[in-house]
């Protein structure tokens, strides 16, 4: 016979369960929102790494290489300037073809410094590629836990079917119920305490988020009217360079 105390174990057990059981569900809901923010925040981190493709493309391959090719038409336009002067004297012409080596020396010294601006740039985007390959490798090493998880779980789902769980629950006693009560117990109330961290965690980086799109947007921006000052400029170094051809000989 069940004695008494067997009795009031197993009904301390059934309130212990369904708080347990309260304390899961909500739990659930809360890991599950949790779980639709970080999505939803990869997502916006997402689109700001595309923005940031797009802004580095139009401020490297755009900009950048108009205003370089901007620079090398007057290079070469003051080069023709010097080659059509026309020295009278053994000064004159010493004075052509040390201010020509002068002006060589000018665009060989920018090509120098547009080089190291350009290595420095190659270091930085190499920089961001190993820490994409170190998040890759991270997401390999994740998946392949969930890969071992589902090996795992797959042959104990196979013995529960063959009859472990029924001998466990054959095997059931009050007492190891409620060992198991409180196990559960104890691990909900680090699982939630785990949530709210992760939940603190997620609000912070989205408030980084939202910050660092404001200064995206704000950079392109930047990027395009840069383009037009560019653009801008590059019609003058055409009216200069139709200036310098007149120098050779008038059309």
């Amino acid at each position: 016979m069940t004695n008494q105390h067997d009795v009031e174990l197993v009904a301390e057990n059934k309130i212990g369960i369904q708080k347990n059981k309260r304390r899961i569900f909500e739990l659930e809901a809360e890991v599950s929102t949790t779980y639709a923010e970080l999505m939803l925040l990869l997502a916006d981190i997402e689109e700001n790494r595309a923005l940031l493709t797009r802004n580095f493309t139009s401020s490297f391959n755009g900009n950048r290489a108009i205003a370089v090719d901007n620079v090398d038409d007057l290079f070469r336009s003051r080069l023709i300037m010097i080659d059509s002067l026309e020295p009278k004297t053994d000064v004159e012409a010493n004075f052509q073809t040390m201010f020509s080596n002068m002006t060589k020396i000018d665009q060989l010294e920018n090509r120098a410094n547009l080089n190291g601006k350009l290595g420095e740039i190659i270091s930085r985007v190499q920089e961001v590629n190993v820490m994409l390959q170190s998040i890759n490798t991270l997401i390999g090493d994740s998946n392949e836990s969930v890969v071992e998880q589902t090996d795992t779980m797959i042959s104990e789902n196979a013995a529960w079917v063959d009859g472990e769980l029924n001998s466990k629950m054959n095997a059931a006693a009050a007492s190891a119920n409620k060992q198991g009560v409180s196990a559960n117990l104890e691990r909900l109330e680090k699982l939630i305490e785990k949530s709210h961290v992760a939940e603190e965690e997620a609000t912070a980086i989205l408030k980084r988020v939202g910050s660092v799109t404001k200064g995206i947007l704000e950079s392109g921006e930047d990027i395009s009217r840069r383009r037009d000052a560019i653009q801008a400029d590059r019609e003058r170094v055409i009216a200069n360079q139709r200036r310098t051809a007149d120098m050779i000989i008038k059309a």
